[in-house]
């Protein structure tokens, strides 16, 4: 069974489905009742009452001894009108609009009104005729006329419980009209549940149906429900959850990856200066060698324990900054001013390599809160890069600016390019150039890279027309 949910172009929403479904019920209820009236009334007229009609209508309460107050009610929308007749039968009040001109009414013309007679041009109006009192007890007569052609005229049967007989054809008409009720009811019902139903169970056993995928890892699994705005709504969550997770795993295998190939490359960049430790400082023990061989060993080993030093000391920050629970020390700080402080540190070596150096740092403060001992390792890290990688007289241009809330650095260079093959993974740890001269531990740009996201930012390498490596960090600025 197909069911569309739209109104329009709009999606149903469980309040409209509600709305929706109360009037259907509604609806439904109201068919019921008309259904089982007429059929309990057709049932009653020909097999228990055998078409003898009894009816009656009363509307002697419309009188009131204050003919002003005198009510027409309903009567006024059939075109209906009240009379009072005074004891000689004639008209002393009128109620409504009077269609006829009788203004006395004789005995016979009295009895015409009451009768049951069919519409005739002679005989147009039936009416029900009551006796009254005035406010002073007089006695009055009471009329409410109307079209013949408008009512049926006719007794309601009134059951007596206390009677034996009249108790048994109550059960008879009453306990017919009840149990045609009930079975329409019952029926309506069954039916209209199953319908409606699908408006939600078919969405949520295809969506149970999606979760039971997904129970078992696969995270391909996508819910596709058609159904309820909200239901939507949980399919739009679930497909996004499902999606993160996927992503999350991919991430985990590429982490799980990488940590291998961490383990191999510290395992491999340690190796060697303990290899070169352990190997000269048996020659220092074991062999007889000159002053300055000995020299040349101590100072081979001091280089290797110090490079082993740095490694480790930058394992250990890289492993801290990959901690999502490490919180960082931050202060409000003109970023501008301490940058301009952190090149004068730096200036002097720029100048030992006599780089052409060009600033262009705005003018204007920009305060923001961030960790200046991090950030400075991250800026150095770039800097010592553009010092070990740029033969002498390079050009280096540093600028910052604010953009779009934003604090842009860039930091450029016309050195060597960087290899394709690492241009894209130059920020994973222990990646380096395979012209690379440094004696680093090949984690400063990771470190860096870690340093700038846990400040909300991004950094990237790229290249320009006058720039052949140029970085470019944007840091948002949380007001």
């Amino acid at each position: 069974m197909k069911i569309n949910f739209k109104i329009g172009n709009k999606k149903l929403d469980v309040k409209g489905f509600l709305i929706l479904n109360y009037l259907i019920t509604f609806l439904i209820l109201y068919i019921l009742v008309q259904l089982s009236y007429k059929s309990s009334t057709f049932i009653l007229e020909k097999f228990i009452f055998k078409d003898e009609q009894i009816r009656v209508t009363s509307m002697v309460s419309y009188y009131n001894k204050d003919f002003d107050k005198i009510k027409l009610g309903f009567l006024s929308e059939m075109d209906a009108w009240e009379e009072v007749l005074d004891e000689n039968k004639n008209v002393i009040y009128v109620k409504g609009e009077k269609k006829d001109d009788i203004i006395h009414y004789t005995e016979k013309q009295l009895f015409e009104l009451a009768s049951s007679s069919k519409y005739s041009p002679e005989n147009p109006y039936i009416g029900e005729i009551f006796s009254v009192k005035g406010k002073n007890e007089e006695d009055y007569i009471f009329l409410c006329k109307i079209d013949r052609r408008n009512i049926e005229h006719s007794f309601m049967y009134k059951p007596n419980f206390s009677s034996k007989s009249n108790s048994l054809l109550s059960l008879k008409a009453y306990g017919t009209l009840y149990l045609i009720q009930a079975l329409l009811l019952i029926i309506s019902i069954y039916i209209y549940s199953i319908i409606s139903s699908r408006f939600i169970t078919t969405p949520l056993k295809t969506f149970v149906n999606s979760i039971k995928n997904f129970k078992k890892l696969d995270y391909g699994t996508r819910a596709n429900i058609k159904g309820l705005k909200e239901l939507q709504e949980v399919q739009s969550e679930f497909n996004e959850m499902v999606i993160e997770l996927e992503t999350i795993k991919e991430q985990n295998k590429k982490m799980d990856k990488s940590k291998k190939r961490l383990l191999v490359d510290i395992s491999h960049d340690l190796k060697t200066p303990i290899t070169s430790i352990q190997g000269f400082s048996k020659l220092l023990l074991e062999e007889n060698i000159t002053p300055e061989e000995r020299d040349r060993f101590l100072k081979i080993i001091y280089n290797k324990s110090a490079y082993s030093a740095i490694l480790i000391e930058d394992l250990f920050a890289l492993s801290k900054l990959e901690d999502s629970e490490y919180k960082l020390s931050l202060v409000e700080l003109d970023f501008n001013e301490w940058l301009r402080r952190l090149i004068v540190e730096y200036y002097e070596e720029f100048q030992n390599k006599h780089f052409d150096l060009s600033l262009n740092i705005s003018e204007y403060s920009i305060i923001f809160s961030f960790d200046k001992k991090l950030m400075k390792r991250a800026i150095s890290n770039i800097f010592n890069n553009a010092l070990s990688h740029n033969e002498n007289y390079a050009s280096l241009n540093i600028q910052s600016y604010l953009k779009d809330n934003h604090v842009i650095l860039e930091i450029g260079s016309n050195g060597e390019i960087i290899d394709t093959s690492i241009g894209e993974t130059i920020f994973e740890p222990f990646v380096k150039s395979e012209n690379s001269n440094s004696s680093g531990s090949g984690l400063g740009l990771a470190i860096t890279k870690k340093i700038i996201e846990k400040h909300g930012g991004t950094i990237n390498l790229t290249s320009t027309k006058f720039e052949n490596i140029l970085f470019v960090i944007s840091i948002p600025i949380r007001i």
